[in-house]
């Protein structure tokens, strides 16, 4: 079967986006443009998606995601794939990529070009299965109304956010600049606590492989209401946090104990974080957390904190010029719940190469593509990133990051589901593979698979996460238990 290329998406809201944007290309939007979200009858989803399919029909419209459990799913148990009778349409391999090449990823591309023997996508019917609490709706409504970038964002590359109310929501659903959807992608919504094992393996260009597993506990503050967080003033401050997260390693053995967390926050956008480094019995501060490129713990340098968002603006001023290139329709990685079976144990999970691609499935979906160039004079591992962004939940699916000599080093893929009983996206896990030394990297962030249960994603107030790991006292707390 051959598909059409198609480099670039004719969007009939692109001439809106260009206009708003010649209007005020940092404001909220206007009750007018609020007007274009909805449920039914509009022109945009409730969070900013186009409702429409794409002409061809191979992208169908949007009828509200999936809105109710599989009948088979346990409360508590595994997430079953909701379309377990769905068959791949084709499959694109290192012999036929080419016919597909309009709808592929720079980073897919050279996959096919490094591992033509093992990299293939199995690509399914596209289910726009994004779905939401009718409270994320009326959140995003009404931070749209109200959120706007501070101040610096287009001079300085200044990250914040400004005048922002209570309660979550994606800021800018009708985004006008790069700052805006990297803001949505950021500030995607997982619920408001996660909590669980996850593996994060290193595996070295032989095949060798290194499982580093974690505890892992995560509350997007963003989503919780004031009322429903901690008292502390740290809760409270700097515009309020947006994520606070926090790991404790359990292997491999030289690294057991050690603790890190902390949090960020709307107006102090680097991660306020520490480490409780079992040697020496002492809570310290990490302010590497919050540069641009410093390397992510457990990766043994092969990736940076950013890049298990796919991308996002990685300190409180942009070392890269942000361009917003439009939409693109991609084969992405979608739906991902054969990954998450817990009856897969690593090793049918990662290969010697890239993770097992016979347990990904690839639909074609409407992304975002925001690209990042390094702003002369300013230093940074990567020279130009561009990442793929989700129109339908905001995440980041896929990404390319590219050396001082604009060489493509590393891309990245991660696989997102939808969590039908709490309407919540989960990044299961990802993969960033180095095309120039042949290892890659993986957090699967919630682990079933390791035996220890599936993870407890929800409410914070529903969650046994105890708030005060996220803060400098308490880890401290924590680590001498």
């Amino acid at each position: 079967m051959k598909q059409r290329r198609l480099h670039r998406v004719a969007s009939p809201l692109l001439g809106l986006l260009s206009l708003t944007a010649a209007a005020g290309a940092w404001a909220k939007i206007t009750p007018e443009e609020a007007a274009q979200l909805g449920l039914t009858g509009t022109p945009l989803t409730p969070v900013g998606a186009e409702r429409a399919g794409n002409t061809d029909g191979s992208i169908p419209e949007w009828t509200g995601g999936i809105e109710k459990p599989p009948a088979n799913f346990t409360p508590g148990g595994q997430w079953v794939d909701p379309f377990p009778d769905d068959k791949p349409l084709f499959t694109i391999t290192a012999q036929n990529y080419a016919q597909y090449e309009g709808r592929l990823t720079a980073g897919q591309v050279a996959m096919f070009k490094q591992y033509p023997d093992s990299f293939r996508m199995h690509v399914y019917p596209t289910r726009r299965s994004a779905s939401f609490p009718d409270w994320v709706y009326e959140a995003t409504r009404q931070q749209a109304l109200n959120a706007e970038l501070c101040p610096g964002w287009d001079t300085e590359g200044h990250v914040c956010l400004q005048n922002h109310v209570d309660g979550g929501g994606y800021p800018f659903p009708i985004p006008k600049n790069a700052f805006e959807v990297g803001w949505n992608h950021y500030l995607a919504y997982q619920g408001q606590a996660i909590e669980g094992t996850m593996d994060a393996p290193l595996v070295d260009s032989l095949g060798n492989r290194v499982d580093v597993i974690m505890e892992q506990w995560q509350s997007w503050m963003w989503w919780v209401p004031k009322a429903e967080r901690p008292p502390s003033e740290w809760f409270h401050s700097r515009g309020g946090p947006l994520l606070c997260d926090a790991f404790q390693v359990k292997q491999p053995p030289r690294q057991s104990g050690l603790i890190g967390g902390g949090c960020n926050f709307a107006q102090e956008f680097d991660f306020q974080s520490y480490l409780y480094v079992p040697g020496q019995r002492r809570v310290r501060k990490a302010p590497e957390i919050g540069f641009q490129d410093s390397p992510s713990f457990g990766s043994d340098g092969q990736r940076t904190v950013s890049s298990r968002w796919q991308w996002w603006f990685g300190g409180k001023e942009s070392r890269h010029e942000l361009k917003l290139n439009g939409k693109k329709e991609l084969f992405v990685p979608y739906n991902s719940y054969a990954l998450a079976d817990p009856a897969k144990r690593p090793d049918d999970l990662f290969g010697k190469k890239h993770v097992n691609q016979d347990l990904i499935r690839y639909e074609l979906h409407r992304m975002w593509e925001v690209e990042a160039t390094l702003k002369t004079g300013q230093r940074h591992l990567y020279k130009r990133i561009v990442a793929h962004i989700d129109e339908d939940t905001w995440h980041g699916l896929g990404h390319e990051a590219y050396d001082a000599r604009d060489r493509l080093w590393r891309m990245g893929e991660a696989y997102v589901l939808n969590l039908y009983d709490i309407r919540a996206h989960l990044i299961w896990g990802d993969q960033l593979a180095d095309l120039v030394n042949g290892r890659y990297t993986t957090f699967f962030g919630w682990f079933g698979n390791l035996g220890a249960g599936q993870p407890k994603v929800g409410a914070l107030k529903d969650s046994s996460i105890d708030p005060e790991i996220f803060t400098p006292q308490g880890m401290r707390k924590f680590g001498t238990r």
